[in-house]
Formats: structure tokens, sequence, C-alpha cells
């Protein structure tokens, strides 16, 4: 059974330091782009998201996909997600996950004002799409939050589930993508 790596964007491989924080990269990176959906500022200029990156995290996403794992974009970013390798070098396109794989009435259960908020949303996409036998790794600043809602699922599942919750300041660091290899290495 393939192994899977859902992805969350912001707080995991864009750091969430407005200043460049403490990032455990010496190779980090900035850059922006546009507001995905398009806002303005109130005097008609685009609003401009600012990005802080590790090639080293890029590197590991691209390893992954080469070795054969299904990495998917879980991420409140969506279609939008897109864009990113437009900005970030050597960044996969990466497909994402949406409502789309759940059932009608599943979808139609969720609250609107939730779907762009980490949460049960993603842990419904997440239950839906990756099959109970397939390796799962989800790397999620949020993860302490879709950890607790699926703990019973997690135990449940045939196959190993890791979560990693990287600091949202830093996004993922040295010790989060030695511990993302060695699961590359063990499940690919």
């Amino acid at each position: 059974m393939r192994p899977v790596w859902l992805v969350d964007f912001d707080g995991v491989v864009n750091a969430l330091s407005s200043s460049g924080g403490r990032m455990d990269w010496d190779d980090r990176l900035s850059g922006s782009i546009d507001h995905p959906l398009g806002r303005t500022t109130r005097g008609g200029a685009m609003i401009r998201l600012p990005l802080l990156w590790s090639p080293t995290v890029v590197r590991v996403l691209g390893d992954a996909v080469a070795a054969g794992v299904d990495v998917r974009w879980l991420s409140t970013w969506r279609e939008h997600t897109r864009q990113l390798p437009t900005v970030i070098d050597g960044l996969p396109v990466l497909p994402w996950l949406d409502e789309s794989v759940l059932d009608d009435t599943v979808a139609a259960a969720l609250d609107p004002e939730g779907r762009m908020a980490s949460g049960a949303w993603k842990f419904a996409c997440a239950k839906a799409y990756v099959p109970d036998e397939a390796p799962l790794l989800w790397t999620d600043d949020a993860a302490y939050l879709v950890g607790g809602m699926s703990a019973a699922w997690r135990w449940r599942r045939a196959a190993e589930t890791r979560v990693i919750a990287p600091r949202p300041a830093s996004g993922l660091g040295p010790r989060d993508v030695a511990k993302i290899r060695e699961w590359i290495a063990a499940v690919a």
C-alpha cells in the first residue's frame, strides 16, 4: 500500500515568523506572494503574504515524492498551493485534499466557517482519503487539535500513523526532517 504524507503549509513549510524568527535553518529564504484570494488594502494595493522557508524542508518533500510517497497538501491554502512553486524554488507541485474526497453527507455536516480553519474538515478528509492499510505521516502545526480528534482513528488503523507538529514560528526543524527521512526510509 502506497504511503501517504499529508502536509500543511503555514507553520510547517512556511515559518510563521514576521521577523525571520528563531528558525532552525541556516539556509532559510524569504519571499512573498499575492494574496491567493486577490485581497487588497483599502487603497486598492494587492496584499502580499510573506513566506519564509528552508530549502532543506523543500528538498525532503521532493525526496518523498521521488521515493513513491503520495505527498498531498492538507492546508487551508487548498488549490492555491499550486501558486507556491512559483515562489519557492524546488517545491514540487503537489495535489491537495479538500471536501471533494468526502461523502456528501459528511461534507454537508461540516461547518462552512470551520472549513478555512484547521480542525474537523482536515480530519474528515484524511480519514476519507487515506486507506487504513497505508502508512501515514501527517505534518501540521495544529496537530494537537487534529491529534485530539483523531486519536481513536489513529489507534484503530492497521498501518502506522505518525503526526509531527512543528512550532508554527519556525516550521519543520532539523529533528522533524530527520524523523521524516526515517519514516520515508521505513515505508518507501
